[in-house]
This record gives structure tokens, C-alpha cells and sequence, in this order.
């Protein structure tokens, strides 16, 4: 298998900020406050007409000016978008460059419109697709590539695969080579866009979408589509490797229950729509807080869709982010709301670089152990089987019931284990966070010091000060997460005390004594072998970043 990383040169690039205004639909009736100027402003209106001159002049006006990177108007299509903000991110793909594009807004404000579009406008990920295919068809090399296809939605805080047909719950896991990867996501290799678009026509026919007062097919779920295009070098390079990853994303949008009166199933959706992108507001804040006042915590573990996102928003990758509004004066707070988001995303920075390695050469200690790790895994869960299928074969009856609970009590016990693992690792980062800060802070008491010899209390001992208060703030911040973080894990332990109880309370009830405990002991055994393996591969991670 190929070893992919990163060279060490690095470009630092700015995300990428386009809004694009929607038409209006035939059934709305009100009035148009959002105006496009010069390709580059958007002006929101006040929706109250009764102001004056009197009030406009004093400040009064909830009137609203934004400049983003590019701007749409309602009589552009989804191909004005694509070539003037998207086209040239797409093609660094081919070359060994990730990339990310995501669409943010409110419900109906247009989003999968943007992303998905139609026959007669394309949206952006089919006119993405056609681009990477026809640069590999026009490419002049001798090179072979390598293209294929993965996509999974995140309902309820919980992974589908959309290209399974009964997909069952997807785990996240943190690789050290390709950073966040969803374990047992289906990837399909394509030989063209049309192959992919029909797979993106039958995930869409998946996808979890419901009819709301806001939006006649509102999208319940946020959708990635990643394409991976892998390019072996045969000439010059005979075992080099380019791998670009491009990743395509269609949120779910944010609403009020109030304006949709939505209830029950349909409700608790919109809740957790909204705390998933409350988390992604969140991390949108905290990055552009680092561009201006240093080192913040990003919180990408309070959401699957962060953790998702992680590289998109601040790793390597070259990332648009569309915001998508309504025109309407009934949705001046949506509009304003995605419009202020939008603007602190300009601030975020990210590093890209190109994605070379070589094709068998030897792997890294770290990945040697992971491996070492994974064989005992599947050593024990191999005994663990045979195990089981020698118990199964003794005459001793088994009740249904205590078997089904048991099974239910396995599940819970495993959901712990890695809840446990999440919240070590937010923890482990926001010390290593905290370090950092903590190291800084004692180069500016030095940096005072000295300075305080040269002038007292001059413009540079001021411009010291006012950052040590800052760093002084970040540690605080990050102290009292981890305190919260701490109080989790110490109720993520009382949970499995909790479990660990009723699973002996199950067995001790049960008829079926000795066959359960057995049973029970080896698949507890298993569970706590996956999870040393977690921690083993995290500590040695950890060393390495401290060395390095």
C-alpha cells in the first residue's frame, strides 16, 4: 500500500468566502431586501418600512453591509458560481491538492439547490466532478489514475452510508496518516462523472428529507460526497504517488420551530440540526478568533459534522464555503445570521500542500504499532469466536430474553468505551493547547521584563501587556473546558460502573449462569482490547508530537 504524506513546504491561503442570493419562489409574498453590488457587497435592507429619514441617519436602521470574496445575485446561475469561485480549486485535485467546498444557510435559503442543482443549472458537485474527469482525459502524462467515490450523511448525530442500501451506524476514527476517517465507509472506484453521478442520484433517493412549512423538501441530514483522486507517476517518478481528495458538502439548514410548527420526530430533527450547526458556528468563531488574538480551543469534538469538517475548515485544504440567503423580508434574521457567520469565516486560515509519497516503501514506526495492535485485536476476536462456538455447543438451554439483553448490555458497554476515547483525546488536545499558551506566556514575561529596563511602560511594554492578557484569557477559557471535559468523563465512568453492575445483575438472574458469564467475560475482554489498543496508539502519538 502506498504511504501518502505531505512534504514539508507549506502555502498558507485564506478560506474562501462566496454568497449567493436565491430567486424568489412563486408562493412567497414579501419584499426584497438583499442587494449584490459590484459582485463583492451584499446589502441587506431594513425589513420595517415605517423608519424615517430621521431614524436611518441616527443609526437607528437595522440596515446591513457585508464584502465577501465573491457575490451572487438572484440572476446567476450555479455555472457563474462554479467558474468564478470553484473551477480552480477543482483542478488542483488532479495535482495532488485537497480540497473542500460547503454550502451554509438556513432551511430553503438554497443550499442543495446550489450544490445538487438541476438538469437545466447543474449545482456545484456535478459540475466538480465533470472537471476532475475531463482533466484526466485531456492530461498529456503517462501517468495512471485512479478516481473513487464515498458517501455518507450525519442524521441525528449518527453516520449513515448513502451508498449502502441498509447501512448501519459508521464510527469515526482518527487516523495518523489521513487524519479523520469514517471506519466502514463504503468507497467505490469510477471510471467517469456519469458513474458518480449516478451514485450521488441514488444516495440522494436515501437521504433522509422531510416537508416543513420552511421548505417543501427540506434536507434532514448534512451530505458528503469525497471523491479521491490517487495519480501513480510512471515516468520520471516511477513509484511516486499524488493523492488530491475533494470533499462536497450539503448542510442541513437551520430553523426556528416557530416558522416551520414542526412536532415530535420532525422537531427533535430540527434541534439536533441546529446543534450541529451551533457547533460548526462555534468552530467558525474560535478559528477566527486565532487569526486575530492567537491560540483558542476549537471545539471540532462537540459534532460529528465538526470532526468531519476539521480539514475543510483549518487543515490542508484549499475550502470555498458558499453562504446561501433568501431575498424575502421574513428572512432577514436567517439572512443576517448566515451573513455574519459567513464574514468570520474570511478570517480562517488554512495550510495546503500536496499530498506525494511512494509506493511500498517502509511505513513509520507509529503505523507499525497500530498494525501490531490491530493483528492482536483480531487474535483475541478469533479466540473470542471459537470461544463462543465451543459454549454453544453444550446441552445447557439459553432463554431468548437473557441473550437479548445481554446483546443490548454488549452494545452500551462498547458505545462507553468510545465516548471514553473521545473525551480523552478533546482533553489530551486541549492540555497540549494550554501548553503551548503556557510557554508563550513565559516568553512575554521575559520579553516584558527586558523591555521594562529599556522604557517602563512604553508603546511596546502596552502592546506586551495586551497580549499577555489575551493568552491569560485563552487559558482560562481552555481550564474551565477542561474541568467540563473532566466532569464527563468522571459520569462516563459512573455509566459503566452502571453497566458493569446490571450485566452481572443479568447473569446472576439467569438461569443460564456459567454459559452467560462466560460469554459475557469475553466479549467485555474484546471491548477492553480495542480500547487498550486506542489508548497505546494515542500515548505514542502524543510522544511523537512532544519530540517532534
Amino acid at each position: 500500500m502506498p504511504s501518502i504524506r505531505a512534504p514539508a513546504a507549506k502555502k498558507a491561503t485564506t478560506l474562501t468566502v462566496a454568497v449567493k442570493c436565491r430567486r424568489f419562489t412563486g408562493r412567497e409574498q414579501s419584499r426584497d431586501i438583499v442587494r449584490v453590488i459590484d459582485n463583492k457587497e451584499v446589502l441587506v435592507l431594513d425589513p420595517d418600512l415605517s423608519k424615517d429619514y430621521l431614524d436611518r441617519i441616527q443609526n437607528r436602521t437595522k440596515e446591513k453591509k457585508y464584502c465577501f470574496d465573491h457575490a451572487f445575485g438572484p440572476a446567476c446561475t450555479n455555472v457563474d458560481v462554479y467558474k468564478r469561485c470553484i473551477s480552480s480549486v477543482i483542478s488542483g485535485v488532479v495535482q495532488g491538492l485537497n480540497a473542500t467546498v460547503f454550502a451554509y444557510g438556513s432551511t430553503g435559503s438554497g443550499k442543495t439547490y446550489t450544490m445538487v442543482g438541476t438538469r437545466d443549472d447543474p449545482g456545484l458537485m456535478v459540475l466538480s466532478l465533470h472537471t476532475i474527469f475531463n482533466h484526466i482525459k485531456t492530461d498529456k502524462s503517462s501517468d495512471g489514475f485512479e478516481v473513487t467515490c464515498s458517501y455518507l450523511e450525519v442524521y441525528n448525530e449518527v453516520i449513515y452510508d448513502l451508498l449502502e442500501k441498509s447501512s448501519g451506524h459508521l464510527e469515526l476514527r482518527e487516523d495518523p496518516e489521513q487524519g479523520i476517517v469514517v471506519a466502514g465507509l463504503r468507497c467505490i472506484k469510477v471510471h467517469s462523472a456519469d458513474k458518480i453521478l449516478e451514485l450521488l442520484n441514488l444516495g440522494n433517493s436515501r437521504r433522509k428529507t422531510e416537508s416543513t412549512e420552511a421548505n417543501a423538501t427540506s434536507s434532514r441530514s448534512h451530505a458528503v460526497l469525497e471523491i479521491t483522486v490517487k495519480r501513480k507517476q510512471r515516468n520520471k517518478y516511477r513509484n511516486q504517488v499524488m493523492q488530491g481528495k475533494l470533499a462536497l458538502v450539503d448542510l442541513a439548514g437551520s430553523e426556528r420551530a416557530s416558522e416551520t410548527h414542526n412536532g415530535g420526530q420532525k422537531l427533535r430533527d430540527g434541534a439536533n440540526i441546529n446543534r450541529s450547526l451551533l457547533a460548526l458556528a462555534n468552530c467558525i468563531n474560535a478559528l477566527g478568533k486565532q487569526q486575530k488574538k492567537g491560540l483558542a480551543y476549537v471545539p471540532y469534538r462537540n459534532s460529528k459534522l465538526t470532526r468531519i469538517l476539521k480539514d475543510g475548515l483549518s487543515g490542508n485544504s484549499q475550502t470555498v464555503m458558499v453562504a446561501t440567503v433568501s431575498p424575502a423580508d421574513s428572512q432577514y434574521h436567517h439572512t443576517v445570521n448566515t451573513l455574519k457567520y459567513a464574514d468570520r469565516a474570511k478570517e480562517i486560515k488554512t495550510h495546503i500542500q500536496k499530498n506525494i509519497g511512494t509506493v511500498d516503501t517502509h511505513v513509520s514506526d507509529y503505523q507499525r504499532m497500530i498494525d501490531s495492535l490491530q493483528n492482536e485485536v483480531f487474535r483475541l476476536r478469533k479466540e473470542l469466536a471459537a470461544k463462543e462456538s465451543q459454549l454453544s455447543l453444550k446441552p445447557a438451554e439459553k432463554a431468548a430474553d437473557d441473550m437479548s439483553w445481554l446483546n443490548v448490555l454488549s452494545h452500551e458497554i462498547s458505545e462507553n468505551v468510545q465516548e471514553r476515547i473521545n473525551l480523552q483525546k478533546a482533553l489530551f488536545e486541549l492540555e497540549e493547547t494550554n501548553l503551548r499558551n503556557r510557554t508563550e506566556l513565559q516568553h512575554l514575561d521575559d520579553a516584558i521584563a527586558k523591555q521594562q529596563v529599556i522604557e517602563k511602560d512604553g508603546a511596546v511594554v502596552e502592546a506586551l501587556r495586551a497580549r499577555r492578557q489575551v493568552i491569560l484569557d485563552n487559558i482560562r477559557d481552555n481550564d474551565e473546558a477542561g474541568v467540563n471535559y473532566q466532569k464527563e468523563i468522571e459520569a462516563n465512568e459512573k455509566h459503566r460502573c452502571q453497566l458493569q453492575n446490571m450485566n452481572e445483575e443479568a447473569i446472576s438472574d439467569s438461569g443460564n449462569k456459567t454459559y452467560l458469564g462466560i460469554l459475557s467475560q469475553y466479549r467485555i475482554l474484546a471491548v477492553h482490547v480495542v480500547l487498550l489498543a486506542c489508548f497505546r496508539a494515542l500515548q505514542l502519538y502524543y510522544t511523537n508530537v512532544g519530540n517532534s
